[in-house]
């Protein structure tokens, strides 16, 4: 897919449809022309041999850039306005595809955007990652790793509060926050209303990965809000505590509580959110480390549905569909929540590599041009 789409109205997103009173006290910056495409995957379904198995595309939700981040940041960057920031500073691995969208739609929206980015195994594709970053106008540093990061984050919020004379607005990584879930409520009733015109089965098992924790957090708080029981699987692709089942399940829990106290429902903090499974099972060698697995996974995708998955994050994810439909244990039908970005970005200008650091030029192995 090419091109850019026009966004739809706020009043088009279905959680904000439901709670009028919400949809008055929370501003909103479409990032999409409507819901994520549906369809079943009726080759792998048959190659697996057991439930059926659909898909959630994703990778075509956004405008410019798709996946899982453009629904965190409708409502992350919309709070960012309403507090009149003037920046938003944000973190990730240098290969982050947060940072790039929070870079590709922080531009569209007027904003500034700083990134401090720490070291990963840099992958095929981080070279190109790191100048797309810089062609989006983000300001980039190389704090090489969370604790310097966290060393210097008082530096660069003082640096861009004197600079535009407002406080930056401060984005944790993945954009995970409870503003940030909300993006995935909003997907749990868009799915629901898809169950609802008969676009796909109501799933019962719902496969999505979990680094940062909003997604699955913000979709688990969502399906229960909306109606939906299906179990949550998340996939974990991080040994970080934010992939834990505890801060997941604080995160859904404090996003319920942000619906129901602007919706004036004081019962929706209290809906229930079990369902939520999450497994290390799958994770490999560690974040951003391909396992055999994925690998297979990612062969598979592409051979039998034409999907292309990454190697961080949705081959992983689905390697445990296929692993755990072949043990017989995954409940049908069953839902592949696709989380990576399926809409075709330009190359990026060689050029731009000057406005990057000269140490992330060295391990994205990025040459200037002379």
């Amino acid at each position: 897919m090419t091109g850019e789409a026009s966004a739809r109205s706020p009043a088009q997103l279905p959680l904000l449809a439901r709670f009028p009173r919400l949809a008055a006290r929370t501003p909103v910056v479409p990032l999409a022309a409507g819901p994520s495409p549906v369809a079943r995957l009726g080759r792998l379904s048959e190659s697996l041999g057991g439930p059926d198995v659909w898909l959630k595309n994703d990778g075509l939700y956004g405008t410019i850039y798709g996946g899982n981040k453009p629904r965190k940041l409708e409502f992350v960057l919309a709070d960012a306005l309403r507090r009149k920031s003037k920046t938003v500073l944000t973190t990730g691995a240098i290969g982050t595809n947060h940072g790039l969208a929070t870079a590709l739609y922080g531009a569209q929206a007027g904003l500034h955007v700083g990134l401090l980015l720490t070291y990963e195994e840099p992958g095929p594709d981080t070279g190109r990652q790191l100048l797309r970053m810089a062609a989006a106008g983000a300001d980039i540093y190389y704090t090489r790793n969370h604790a310097l990061t966290a060393a210097a984050a008082p530096y660069f919020i003082a640096r861009y509060w004197l600079r535009d004379r407002r406080r930056p607005y401060i984005l944790g990584p993945g954009g995970s926050s409870s503003m940030g879930a909300l993006g995935f409520v909003n997907a749990g009733f868009e799915l629901a209303a898809q169950v609802a015109a008969g676009e796909l089965p109501a799933p019962r098992s719902i496969v999505v990965p979990v680094g940062t924790g909003a997604t699955v957090a913000g979709l688990l708080a969502g399906l229960r809000l909306a109606g939906l029981d299906s179990e949550v699987i998340g996939v974990a692709v991080t040994r970080a505590p934010t992939a834990w089942p505890v801060a997941v399940k604080r995160l859904a829990r404090n996003v319920t509580k942000l619906v129901a106290g602007r919706a004036g429902d004081r019962k929706l903090a209290r809906v229930g959110l079990d369902g939520l499974r999450i497994s290390s099972d799958w994770l490999g060698p560690g974040y951003a480390r391909p396992s055999r697995r994925s690998a297979q996974a990612l062969a598979m995708a592409a051979d039998l549905e034409n999907l292309e998955l990454d190697a961080v994050y949705t081959a992983k994810t689905m390697s445990a569909v296929i692993g755990l439909a072949g043990q017989g244990v995954l409940e049908g039908p069953v839902l592949y929540w696709h989380t990576h970005n399926a809409i075709r970005m330009p190359e990026p200008d060689p050029a731009v590599a000057s406005r990057l650091p000269s140490g992330l030029r060295r391990v994205g192995k990025i040459r200037t041009r002379v």
